[in-house]
């Protein structure tokens, strides 16, 4: 009798731990102001779509506040680790040195390791955007194997625009502002697309004439989106998030860097069109 209450406790205890084991795997993250799908799932080691999969996403719009999973169950007995060899297209991380090849740019390496290109330069203490082949970069974050020039790519690189635009949401408006001390509206454009190498004009009018015509259903995150508010000409940009909703630095009345919607009144009578500048 003691013999089969000893194998009973034995079982229930694997049983218990097996669950305990599986729970523990599912970790919630609670999302702040700031935070996008990209940098939640760079963070935890996730590809958006995989965050998007175990969350039941349809778009990637999210708010502070809103609770998500950053791991899915594991069965009992299989580790993270073993978990994610599994996963032939995964993320692998890095810290590591990058030899600069012809043909490269900080733009270019920073866009592969999931990095922008201020923060390259603080890492290798660099005083300009100059690289010589064979230059020794010290490179941290995330290389993305199985990512394919075209959409995908266009998608991963609008994600990094919009995550590093709105770490300055709230930064006041101010005519002629082209740094993190004021804005106006062409100049936060012009500010964060020279962070990852892409050097655009000074003025929203010159804006409108680069990169290519995009139709509003065509939309994609990071492509640019002009409006005539007070003339007759190009005279307003912002940043294409998705969903509808774009970010931009507005008038010193509605607060400096916010989101929008396209759908608003004002804007959707505003509005002339896009450009897509990432290609």
């Amino acid at each position: 009798m003691g013999k089969k209450v000893k194998i009973l406790v034995i079982t229930v205890l694997f049983i218990f731990l097996g669950c305990v084991d599986a729970l523990a795997a599912e970790e919630i993250y609670t999302v702040k102001a700031g935070d996008s799908l990209w940098k939640i799932a760079s963070r935890y080691g996730l590809t958006v779509e995989k965050l998007k999969q175990i969350n039941n996403l349809t778009s990637d719009r999210i708010f502070p506040g809103q609770a998500l999973k950053v791991s899915s169950s594991i069965p009992s007995g299989q580790n993270a680790e073993q978990n994610a060899d599994n996963n032939v297209s995964s993320e692998q991380a890095s810290d590591l040195v990058y030899i600069v090849k012809a043909g490269d740019n900080l733009w270019k390496i920073a866009r592969d390791y999931g990095t922008t290109v201020e923060e390259l330069k603080r890492l290798n203490n660099l005083a300009s955007d100059r690289l010589n082949v064979g230059d020794k970069l010290l490179v941290r974050g995330v290389v993305r194997d199985n990512i394919t020039p075209s959409r995908s790519g266009n998608l991963i690189a609008g994600e990094r625009i919009i995550e590093f635009a709105s770490r300055y949401l709230g930064t006041p408006y101010r005519y002629g502002g082209n740094s993190p001390g004021g804005f106006d509206c062409s100049g936060f454009v012009y500010y964060v697309f020279d962070q990852f190498g892409i050097s655009l004009p000074r003025t929203a009018a010159g804006q409108f004439q680069n990169g290519v015509a995009v139709s509003r259903e065509e939309l994609m995150v990071g492509d640019l989106v002009f409006f005539s508010c007070y003339s007759k000409g190009i005279d307003h940009v912002g940043i294409y998030v998705g969903e509808g909703r774009f970010i931009h630095s507005s008038s010193p009345r509605s607060g400096g860097v916010i989101y929008s919607s396209l759908n608003e009144a004002y804007y959707a009578r505003s509005y002339v069109g896009a450009k897509r500048i990432l290609r």
